[in-house]
């Protein structure tokens, strides 16, 4: 199952072949079978958030960016803010994706932020790490969005998060040592 957006990144684009590139990498480390998620990271993920304006493109009802994910759970919630399943879908979706994105690319940048604490379910969730907030919540969300698809791909990644978000850091590993090693 394949998200497009309007604007893809070209199949022979460099930046696309270096994602890849990074990903058979990261697969020689923590292998899984499921080449349609490597298909999602690369696409869905990697070259989705190549640009910055589609991290934080959920947004609130006045327009404004929300970068906290207890604020994006918040607006993809129809019980709270989403106006149809499928605003809830894309919003969730979006949430797992840039947990992991930020998990496995720039974990030492969660460190440096506090993020507001939020309820699993009936359980509020205070004073844990903001990555221990993401790894949860991302799982969460992909998890939400499986129910509003045919498709495994998302309970994949939420069965699984931890794997991919190693596999993300592998991918981050690659391309430190390609665009910076010596």
């Amino acid at each position: 199952m394949r998200i497009m957006h309007q604007e893809t990144m070209e199949e022979g684009h460099p930046l696309r072949r270096l994602f890849r590139s990074a990903l058979d990498f990261g697969l020689q480390y923590t292998p899984t079978d499921k080449q349609e998620v490597a298909d999602y990271l690369e696409d869905q993920v990697l070259c989705e958030f190549i640009h910055t304006d589609r991290l934080y493109k959920i947004k609130d009802p006045e327009g404004r960016c929300l970068e906290d994910i207890a604020d994006m759970f918040n607006e993809g919630s129809v019980l709270i803010h989403a106006q149809s399943f499928q605003r809830e879908f894309l919003v969730h979706k979006h949430i797992g994706d840039y947990t992991l994105f930020m998990l496995g690319m720039f974990p030492k940048s969660l460190s440096r932020r506090k993020g507001k604490e939020f309820t699993l379910g009936k359980i509020v969730v205070p004073g844990a790490s903001l990555s221990e907030h993401y790894m949860l919540q991302g799982q969460r969300s992909y998890r939400i969005a499986s129910e509003f698809t045919n498709g495994d791909i998302f309970l994949e990644l939420s069965a699984n998060f931890l794997l991919y978000k190693n596999l993300l850091e592998m991918v981050r590993i690659y391309l430190e040592e390609a665009c910076f090693g010596q």
